[in-house]
């Protein structure tokens, strides 16, 4: 019995000295293993009494690290998942965050979903043919024009008014578009509700009503949804004809403010030539004379005739004094036929010019100065009005040029085969999702399973 006792006792001396011999390195240092199934006959009677270097020891590993990594170096994510979904608990979690989402979805679109009809249309809003816009700096470097750019905006506006309240208001004043998605055979899904208010109208056919935009050919997809292959197609129709209505009047007020200052401008120009026919016309009135001009012409004639008359007169009156006396009767008569002639010599030159009043008005050299500025105040009345016509009808061709419309080259057409509402798709979705979210959580469970146990 003591035989075998101190066999024993030697066979764990034996051990001792060769685990103590294995526990140090190479440098003589002592090297703890991490053996996490020790013996328990190892206890501090057969630990040698050496100091045990802190730095040298490494932290006991978790039991969350103690999992064998997959097969290929996998992370040990790849390893929470299986034994997650390997529990009772991961199945039940799979069952109801995945499986019976996704089966309801499809009985869903397989049973109840109702059959939607679609039809595109394609248009684009143009210039008329030949165009120039101007061009900016951005324009030319880019090698884009300015109408091109205008266009671009044009159709950004034609996308937002379409998603648009407007555009809702509009077409409920010429079709019933509420009794439209409210057909009996639409499901409880997509079908609207026609006593929710306009906002949520607006939302719903956000769904419906899909207009896509191409920078590059600047060309507007519609993509109009409904329950009868009759009802798109009068959408469709009447969605074009709104946005063309909004584009012709945008139009009309750019027209509008592009002419409004020439328009004024001609407005002004011809108030001031009719406010200086009136003035010529009340002179002529005042005056009685309808041209002094031509009336100062007249009167120089007069004038000149007088003066030669009254010349010769002097004349044969000086070759009639030299045979016959003062007193001579011939020669009282040329006299007096002279002083005539000069006195009317002094009234027509009175007339003229003298600053007197006659039985005519004023004097004639006064109506001719008034009339004259009258006269140059006309031609620069006119001039101006001619000027304001022609800024006017440069502007109204450049207001053409600038106008837009909208080109329809894809109209509307009946569809005979439902597209919508493409339930593999969104069955399919749904898994997508619901798988995602489902990794997510048993991922989250697993980390705080690990971290209290």
């Amino acid at each position: 019995m003591s035989e075998g006792r101190s066999s024993r006792v030697n066979a764990r001396r034996g051990n001792g000295r060769r685990l103590r011999a294995a526990e140090r390195g190479d440098d003589g240092s002592r090297v703890v293993p991490l053996d996490i199934e020790m013996r328990a006959e190892r206890t501090a009677d057969y630990l040698p009494a050496v100091p045990v270097d802190p730095v040298a020891v490494p932290a006991a590993p978790r039991r969350s690290d103690l999992a064998e990594p997959e097969a290929g170096g996998g992370s040990a994510v790849a390893g929470v998942l299986p034994r997650f979904a390997g529990s009772a608990f991961g199945m039940t979690t799979f069952v109801v965050m995945v499986l019976v989402p996704t089966v309801l979805t499809a009985l869903f679109y397989i049973f109840l979903a109702t059959d939607q009809y679609s039809t595109q249309s394609y248009f684009s809003v143009r210039s008329p043919s030949g165009s120039s816009g101007g061009s900016s700096i951005l324009g030319m470097v880019a090698g884009i024009s300015g109408s091109s750019s205008s266009e671009s905006g044009d159709s950004y506006v034609i996308l937002d008014f379409i998603n648009s309240r407007d555009l809702v208001e509009d077409l409920e004043k010429r079709i019933d578009l509420r009794a439209i998605y409210d057909r009996p055979e639409a499901d409880f899904y997509y079908r609207f509700d026609p006593t929710k208010p306009i906002e949520d109208f607006v939302e719903y056919l956000k769904m419906m009503i899909t207009p896509e935009y191409n920078t590059t050919s600047n060309v507007i997809t519609l993509t109009v949804r409904a329950f009868r292959p009759e009802d798109s197609q009068l959408v469709a129709e009447s969605v074009i004809a709104a946005s063309e209505r909004l584009i012709n009047d945008m139009s009309r007020r750019a027209r509008d403010d592009t002419l409004r200052e020439s328009r004024d401008e001609v407005a002004r120009a011809e108030q001031r030539l009719r406010l200086n026919r009136t003035a010529i016309a009340a002179f002529r009135r005042n005056e009685a004379d309808i041209d002094p001009t031509k009336t100062a012409g007249t009167q120089q004639e007069i004038i000149s005739k007088i003066e030669s008359s009254m010349a010769s007169k002097r004349a044969e009156l000086k070759a009639i004094r030299s045979t016959m006396s003062a007193t001579a009767p011939r020669v009282i008569e040329f006299q007096r036929e002279l002083s005539a002639l000069e006195e009317q010599l002094v009234q027509e030159r009175a007339r003229v010019g003298d600053g007197t009043s006659s039985a005519k008005g004023t004097v004639l050299n006064e109506r001719l100065s008034k009339y004259e500025e009258l006269l140059t105040e006309q031609t620069f009345a006119q001039t101006a009005y001619t000027s304001a016509l022609a800024s006017l009808e440069a502007a109204r061709m450049d207001a053409d040029r600038q106008q837009r419309y909208i080109s329809v080259f894809v109209s509307p057409r009946i569809p005979q085969y439902p597209l919508y509402p493409e339930g593999l798709r969104w069955v399919g979705c749904i898994f997508g999702l619901c798988l995602i979210l489902w990794g997510l959580v048993s991922i989250v469970f697993s980390g705080v399973r690990d971290h209290f146990v």
